[in-house]
């Protein structure tokens, strides 16, 4: 059947609602029935989206479709309530907007991001949690985010949510000395969130500016309540900016990739990298975090299509620092491409060697790019060749396969 502009509205107002609305709405009707049955409101929510999307082809979209979600989902979760959880008391759940928690921080997103992180989580759980229910994504997503598999991510889910009901958790905000203990959860999200913008995991776009956009603004927020405004919250804000001011350059009109070397002449948003370099001299202080230190590559990354030689050395350092603060197989992969700048492909294979027979890499496309990138560099079109159609068989989007695919091909 083809496209009406009714239906083009209506499938563009169902992705702003389940990007942009979809936690608020789930924090609305957490707040009812607690954050122990955060899967009832869940499926409430989702009953609502799939009835707008059958219902508003045909009645147009109403003219304020977020309290039209909310009423259909909370008369969906009085049934739920009545069918699957009758120790859960009923009350009415208002169409307005609503209430809204510490003035200091009045943002509903950020309302569920904290109350995701509750102490009786685990970190990796909260983390986990937080993706799922307040970022909006999919078991897929977060499984991609977090380079583990799916099954996991929904053991996870379910071991958070089984912990917050025998807890009896609700949806509240923590006393303000609990809200930084919390940040330690709450930033590793909402960087978690700007990576998934940056480099979708899934969908047509290689990447997706709503979702950067969106995490940008809740670092911002934080940085505006006395009790979340560290240092280290001005270095993630710092590092959103510069790596955002990168975003139109990425893909060309076509919306195809296109690689750092070639982005010559396309200039990055000098009002972001200002922005950038703001929140960046806010957050100097006594102590040096892994943030500031990735701050500062994006900033060299933002500032220069192909870094020179001095800005080469730059970023090896930078890496070396940055591995010793956060050793991780993705950090270790970055500093390969560094040291393959500084001291070439020959140096940098075998600072590689180590990662080949990581388990979260084997499932990381990068890391049979970079590959195949030094190996065509040395010499070994060939092998190369092999590494890219590898690194293809990983992508998560159309635009990375087909530049993958592109490269295996003039390898030969």
């Amino acid at each position: 059947m083809p496209e009406t502009p009714r239906s083009t509205e209506v499938a563009t107002v169902l992705e702003l609602a389940f990007r942009q609305w979809s936690a608020g709405l789930v924090a609305a009707l957490a707040r009812r029935v607690g954050l122990g049955r955060l899967d009832l409101a869940e499926d409430a929510v989702q009953f609502a989206m799939l009835q707008a999307a059958r219902t508003w082809g045909f009645r147009g979209v109403p003219e304020q479709p977020r309290a039209w979600l909310l009423r259909v989902a909370a008369n969906r979760l009085t049934d739920l309530v009545r069918l699957r959880a009758p120790e859960v008391p009923d009350s009415p759940v208002e169409d307005a907007e609503p209430t809204r928690y510490a003035a200091e921080l009045p943002d509903d997103a950020l309302r569920l991001l904290f109350a995701c992180c509750h102490p009786a989580l685990s970190r990796e759980m909260q983390v986990t949690l937080t993706l799922k229910v307040a970022c909006g994504f999919s078991v897929r997503e977060v499984a991609a985010a977090l380079l583990v598999d799916e099954p996991s991510v929904a053991q996870r889910l379910v071991r958070a949510k089984r912990t917050l009901r025998a807890c009896r958790a609700t949806l509240e905000v923590p006393s303000p000395e609990a809200l930084p203990e919390r940040l330690d959860a709450v930033h590793p999200a909402l960087y978690l969130l700007f990576n998934e913008g940056y480099e979708a995991s899934e969908g047509h776009d290689l990447s997706r500016a709503e979702l950067c956009a969106e995490a940008l603004r809740l670092a911002q927020v934080l940085l505006c309540h006395p009790g979340t405004a560290t240092p280290e919250g001005h270095a993630l804000a710092a590092l959103f900016c510069f790596r955002a001011a990168r975003l139109p350059g990425r893909v060309d009109a076509r919306g195809a990739f296109v690689p750092q070397g070639a982005r010559e002449g396309t200039e990055a948003s000098p009002l972001l990298v200002a922005r950038g370099l703001t929140h960046l001299r806010a957050s100097m202080g006594p102590v040096l975090t892994p943030l500031h230190l990735e701050a500062e590559i994006a900033l060299l990354h933002a500032n220069t299509a192909v870094p020179g030689p001095e800005d080469s050395a730059r970023l090896l350092a930078l890496y070396d620092a940055l591995l010793s603060l956060k050793p991780s197989p993705i950090v270790a992969l970055g500093r390969v491409v560094a040291l393959g700048r500084v001291r070439g492909p020959a140096a940098a294979l075998e600072a590689l060697g180590p990662l080949r027979s990581v388990g979260v890499l084997q499932r990381y496309p990068y890391r049979f790019a970079v590959e195949g990138m030094l190996l065509e560099q040395a010499g070994e079109r060939g092998r190369a060749a092999d590494c890219f159609r590898q690194a293809a068989a990983l992508a998560r989007t159309p635009p990375q396969r087909e530049y993958l695919l592109a490269r295996a091909r003039a390898c030969g």
